[in-house]
Formats: C-alpha cells, structure tokens, sequence
C-alpha cells in the first residue's frame, strides 16, 4: 500500500478497525496491499458530489463533513464525520454517482479502499456484508436525523444533536468523551453562526451536559445529552 506521513502507520490503523478483525488473513492481505492514504487541507474536497464513487473512505486524522450545497443558496450538512469511521459504502456498493460533498473541516488523512477491493470483499465475507448493513442503517437514521434537525430553531438543541450525532457507537466507535474542535467547526456542523454556538454552548455547560476547555469539547454526562436532544423541543 501506499505510504503516509501519519503519525501512526496507515496498516496498523487499519489493523485496529473493526471490520478488519472480522476478515480472513487473505482477505487482511489484499486490503493492506490495495488501500491508499491522501492528505487533505483545510476545507478541501476529499470526494465531490456528481463524480464516481471510486472508493470507500476511512477518516485517520482529522474530521470531515457529507454536505449538500443548493442552488438557493442553502447549504445542508448530513454529517460529521470524525477520525476512526467510514463514508460512502452506499454509492460504492451501487457504483453509483457520490451523492453529497466529501469536505475536510480541518487538516485531515483518508484511507480509501479501492472500489474493486470493497466489492470483493462484499461476494467473499459473510461478516464484512453484516458490518456494512449495519452502518448503512445507522448512516440512513442520521442523516434523516439531521434533515429534521435543519428544521428546528432552538440553537441549544441544534448544538446538542450536532454534538450527539458525533457519538453513534456503531458509525463512530472510540470516541472517548471529548470533541477535538473548533467553535467554529461546532457551529457549521450545527448549522449555527459564531455568536450563537458560543450562547448554545453556554447553555449545555449551564445545564451540566458540557465542559468547553481550550481545543476541545468535554462531554459530561453523554445519557442525560442524549436525553435532552430526543425530548427537548
């Protein structure tokens, strides 16, 4: 495989996903050998809506973000997407057109398995085809989640979502129990500007569900989160 500059090397990474540990040591072997690192800047594309989905993608370092741009104007963002959890295996099962943006919202690493390697893996592996229904369903429940998010003013709850969404154990495993973002990056993937990410995270820390420390985001009691973002409003 292709080599990086990643503090930690690309198939050791790899090594400690979890679909990986399900896989035979053959099938271990062609994916070491067929997966590719890139690095992305800071805002930029990592896959653009519109183009062939040529491979599915593993965030090493940093955080993405699935978004949409309308010709109103409007922008809408799916999802965040942090270190340690994939994108895209929808368009690459169907070979279909990427359906949304791929942006880096900070200097980021990918690992892409080629599209060729993802579907040899789907005819050959029982528990790589159950892995990749499993986070096509969760993927479908959080995006519909955010849409519906779109729609909700109350910038407290909006923030809360956001942040919860970053939490799905099945999309996003081993997060710990801080986000390693600007307010900044908070507020777009909330949909918020900067005065009102600041107000929403006053808030949370208020009602005890947070804790802002500089470069980083401590989450309190993730449950009673949890709760507020699904009862509240």
């Amino acid at each position: 495989m292709r080599k990086s500059g990643s503090s930690k090397p690309i198939a050791a990474w790899l090594e400690e996903t979890k679909w990986m540990q399900l896989l035979s040591s053959e099938a271990r072997h062609r994916v070491l050998e067929d997966a590719y690192a890139e690095r992305h800047a800071d805002k930029a594309f990592v896959a653009r809506k519109g183009e062939p989905a040529n491979s599915w993608i593993g965030v090493v370092e940093g955080l993405l973000k699935a978004s949409e741009d309308f010709r109103s104007g409007k922008s809408l963002i799916y999802s965040g997407i942090p270190a340690g959890s994939w994108i895209g295996e929808g368009s690459v099962m169907k070979f279909a057109p990427r359906h949304y943006d791929i942006v880096a919202m900070q200097q980021s690493m990918t690992v892409h398995i080629p599209r060729a390697t993802f579907r040899w893996l789907l005819d050959t592996s029982l528990s790589f085809n159950h892995f990749v229904l499993d986070h096509l369903n969760e993927r479908l429940g959080q995006f519909m989640g955010m849409v519906e998010t779109d729609r909700i003013d109350d910038p407290m709850l909006k923030l809360a979502r956001a942040i919860l969404s970053l939490f799905n154990p099945v999309l996003y495993p081993g997060m710990g129990s801080a986000l390693f973002v600007s307010q900044e990056e908070l507020g777009e993937l909330a949909g918020l500007s900067r005065q009102r990410t600041n107000a929403a995270i006053k808030a949370l820390e208020t009602a005890g569900l947070v804790r802002a420390n500089y470069g980083n985001l401590q989450i309190l009691d993730l449950k009673a989160l949890g709760s507020f973002a699904r009862n509240a409003g």
